[in-house]
């Protein structure tokens, strides 16, 4: 009845157009209701008490305020307004936060140095990517700066990424496509006549070069545009860097005009650079004018040269369109003749390429930079999951605390602000931590990267940094947050208060324990990827160390002697035979030689020729072979396995046949591979060797072991090695090798070389003085580099997902405790209480494998480049991943499966 007048009241004061509170308008149908009671108990009938109650009802509806509730007094506090209290119960969930991290300091370091370092791996790595990859170079308008390179038959010139003059100078006369177009190359040079004489890194550009870039000299002025020109008659000119500057000349104002003798030739100095001027690297300390010779001379000899080239595109000109013009001057070009042959090993077709120039000179290194980029991302992603994974075991472990929160008045808003702020904490302090170890860590780079990594300068912490370090702790906070919040979402206050546990109801607990088991699988699987990959390039670099170079790099002593360009030839060989006499004679040197080339440090030079092979019935082969200049102590100096024949001797000399010694892949190409026995004997015709007057046939005497010019994956190459005494009277080149075997440590022999060299001629000074086994480790220190952080990516992840796993193990423990305790009060055996408490984290781990196995096949060709004798689906590396996770994961979950085994169940149980 009550709904009746209930009904009534609502429905008057909804057509007087007035509000009434629910509550009121449940007192006044009660209030209706027992009128109309009274008035019938008083003897109205039906209709008339109804007509008295809607009256009354009616004027309730004329007065609706008067019937609301009055507030019995004010609040004794005024509370804050809305934006004010937000604020302030933000501020107190920081304060909060803060105490929750002091209460567990073990825990919030351990979680706050997992985040830090996933950070540093990122950020580190993005500021090299950015620095070497994408930032602008040091000069203006570096977004039509271009380098330009040259190929021949597909072929790169012997110096990859060069030109030739002639297709150079083709170009040079009228571009349609460039405004401006230079050279440049480096080349060391002894400096005398300013202190002490030493060898210096200097620049050979041409005027244009520097024009284009367009420095401001600290001192002085860059060079005019026909300094450097054959036709010129004015003394040679240099710029100088500033650090020289400093160091030589003490930084005199009145340096320029000074001057620096370079290779026994003064040069005027006309101006110093700013500090911050770097081309074409860091350590250029100077400058000097040149001009690009022409192909065809006035006595009829081709000059062929290659140089690299630097340019500046038109606004609007596209790389491609400037190919299209470099391509065809340099078809129109003078032909080089067997000079472009020997420099490119082929002549045409010719191709002109013209690439960005950051992307040109970082090339080497963008594929390694990207996969160590890839590999720091897989870290993170790793140190995520595992601070997620903690986050949301501490969640579980305070379901007790928020259900209370939640049964006080706490709206879901409001505990959710909680936990995300108190992730957020983890997250920035994380962050900070990691942008401290990211700057530690770029400080050390100069040091960390091997030498002739590219534009190592332009690595630095700047705000692209910051901003991705605050992104990446944004990032870690959220993700941090998130999962215990959708665990949140689930709270059951009856149950959880009701049965003590503190825990959701069982469905929840069901999903909370198959979200963390996906969180430990796909850290296993990103572990899996990075342990694959990291002992991949582990055996890569192992078998590099112990690849058969040709020749044997310990106890060997190698150095450079440069000789001024004013040396006469006489006076550059008589310097070489003094040296060698002095140095052969000191005790403890078992040989010595000299050379024009030297593995890893120049090949000493490229020929091509023909001649008529006996073997092919007088059919004319064309060759093209390195060719050395050695005296006949070479190959013992160096350990060169004589495969068939001899050696060079003393009896080599001048007037004696010519003696030519080739390698094996000579003998496959240009001999049709015959048996090396075969091959000796066999006349290369008189083009095989120069001479300095008249022509001879040199013979084939010896058949040498191939030698590794560079890395050991790279091809063999035809090579020969010629008498340096038969080449009397010849040009043997800017510099020579000296290579000494000794009995003891070569370090030991560097200051007799020295001193060698001194009295044989103190204005030369030695150069590049290591030992081969130095000059090997140097030549392998990128695939150290790159083997070495994928390892301590993949240790790291390792370290991190059995951190992962233990804490879910520990946490189903804790949660299983009554049931495993059960299981062993019901007979169950130690060991299957163990393989039962094990289970679920095992089935996640073997998952997490199987993940990461496929993922490895997947990314595997990645690594491609990057690797030597091994595959890179090695099955080794395959089966260690495997082996390393499982080994981890049966220590991470041991401890805690032991604890419950050896427990006594009573206990367990009467503690339940």
């Amino acid at each position: 009845m009550r709904n009746d007048w209930l009904a009534r009241v609502r429905e008057a004061f909804r057509t007087a157009g007035a509000g009434i509170d629910a509550d009121v308008a449940e007192e006044l149908a009660q209030h209706a209701e027992s009128t109309f009671d009274d008035l019938q108990r008083d003897g109205a009938s039906e209709a008339e008490a109804h007509a008295r109650v809607d009256a009354l009802i009616r004027d309730w509806c004329t007065d609706p305020i008067a019937l609301h509730r009055a507030v019995g007094r004010a609040p004794a506090i005024a509370p804050p307004p809305a934006g004010t209290a937000l604020w302030m119960g933000a501020w107190a969930d920081v304060i909060y936060g803060l105490r929750v991290l002091r209460s567990r300091p073990g825990t919030a370091a351990m979680t706050v140095l997992t985040i830090a370092l996933g950070i540093a791996a990122v950020t580190t790595l993005f500021s090299v990517a950015y620095g070497v990859l994408l930032r602008p170079l040091p000069w203006g308008n570096t977004d039509r700066l271009v380098r330009v390179s040259e190929t021949r038959g597909g072929k790169q010139g012997r110096v990859p990424g060069t030109m030739m003059n002639g297709s150079y100078r083709a170009w040079a006369e009228a571009p349609q496509t460039l405004e401006s177009i230079g050279t440049f190359s480096e080349n060391p040079a002894t400096l005398t006549g300013v202190g002490e004489a030493a060898r210096i890194p200097v620049a050979r550009v041409t005027p244009s070069t520097l024009q284009m870039l367009n420095p401001a000299p600290e001192r002085g002025r860059i060079f005019a545009s026909n300094e450097g020109a054959r036709t010129n008659d004015q003394s040679s000119v240099v710029v100088i860097a500033h650090g020289l500057w400093e160091q030589r000349f003490g930084r005199r104002d009145d340096v320029v005009g000074q001057t620096l003798v370079l290779d026994g030739v003064p040069h005027t100095i006309v101006g110093v650079m700013p500090r911050d001027f770097r081309f074409p690297t860091a350590e250029t300390r100077a400058w000097t004018a040149w001009e690009v010779p022409p192909v065809d001379n006035p006595n009829g000899v081709k000059t062929g040269t290659i140089m690299r080239v630097i340019a500046r595109l038109k606004p609007g000109v596209t790389l491609a369109q400037a190919s299209a013009e470099g391509t065809a001057r340099a078809i129109a070009a003078p032909d080089a003749g067997p000079v472009g042959m020997a420099l490119f090993g082929a002549r045409d077709p010719i191709r002109i390429t013209v690439e960005d120039a950051v992307v040109a000179a970082t090339a080497d290194v963008r594929p390694a930079i990207l996969v160590l980029l890839a590999a720091a991302a897989l870290l993170f992603v790793t140190a995520i999951a595992n601070v997620a994974n903690m986050q949301l075991a501490r969640a579980s472990a305070r379901q007790r605390e928020l259900t209370i929160r939640s049964a006080l008045g706490a709206a879901m808003p409001r505990l959710a602000r909680q936990l995300l702020i108190e992730n957020a904490l983890v997250g920035l302090l994380g962050g900070a931590s990691g942008l401290g170890l990211t700057i530690a860590l770029n400080a050390a780079l100069p040091s960390i990267l091997p030498a002739g990594f590219p534009r190592v300068d332009a690595i630095q912490v700047d705000g692209r940094v910051l901003a991705m370090t605050l992104v990446l702790s944004i990032l870690a906070s959220v993700i941090c947050g998130v999962l215990p919040l959708m665990q949140v979402r689930r709270l059951d206050l009856v149950r959880s208060l009701g049965d003590g546990s503190g825990g959701s109801a069982g469905a929840g607990r069901g999903r909370t324990a198959l979200m963390r088991a996906g969180i430990v699988a796909s850290q296993v699987a990103v572990t899996c990827v990075l342990i694959v990959g990291g002992v991949v390039l582990a055996r890569s670099l192992a078998a590099q160390i112990h690849a058969d170079r040709g020749y044997d790099p310990t106890n060997l002593l190698t150095a450079s002697v440069p000789f001024p360009s004013s040396y006469t030839v006489e006076r550059r060989e008589q310097a070489l035979s003094s040296i060698l006499e002095r140095v052969t004679g000191r005790p403890g040197v078992v040989a010595a030689a000299m050379s024009s080339g030297l593995p890893l440090v120049s090949s000493g030079g490229y020929t091509t020729f023909n001649f008529a092979s006996s073997l092919r019935g007088g059919a004319n082969v064309d060759v093209e072979s390195i060719r050395r200049l050695v005296t006949p102590g070479y190959f013992n100096a160096l350990g060169i396995r004589v495969r068939a024949g001899r050696a060079l001797t003393e009896a080599d000399a001048p007037g004696a046949p010519l003696a030519v010694v080739v390698n094996r892949t000579f003998v496959a190409k240009y001999l049709d591979g015959v048996p090396d026995e075969r091959a000796l004997g066999v006349s290369l015709g008189s083009a095989a060797v120069r001479m300095a007057s008249g022509r001879a046939d040199a013979f084939i005497v010896g058949v040498v072991d191939d030698l590794k010019q560079d890395q050991p994956n790279d091809p063999p190459q035809a090579e020969m090695f010629v008498s340096l005494a038969q080449q009397h009277g010849l040009n043997v080149g800017s510099q020579a090798f000296v290579v000494v075997r000794t009995a003891d440590d070569p370090a030991a022999h560097v200051e007799g070389l020295r001193s060698a060299l001194r009295e044989a001629d103190p204005t030369i000074a030695l150069d590049a003085v290591m030992t081969m086994d130095q000059r090997v480790g140097e030549s392998m220190s990128r695939p150290r580099l790159y083997a070495a952080l994928f390892l301590g990516f993949a240790i790291c992840a390792l370290i991190i997902a059995s951190a992962g796993m233990f804490g879910v193990l520990s946490q189903s423990v804790v949660q299983r405790a009554r049931e495993l305790a059960v299981r062993s009060a019901l007979g169950a055996s130690r060991a299957a209480v163990l393989v039962e408490a094990m289970r679920h984290a095992g089935l996640a781990m073997m998952a997490g494998v199987a993940i990461g196995l496929v993922a490895s096949v997947v990314l595997s060709d990645a690594l491609e480049p990057f690797i030597y004798g091994v595959s890179a689906r090695d099955w080794l590396s395959f089966g260690a991943a495997p082996v390393a996770l499982l080994l981890a994961g049966v220590i991470a979950c041991l401890a805690p499966a032991q604890r419950i085994a050896r427990t006594d169940p009573s206990v367990l149980l009467k503690d339940g």
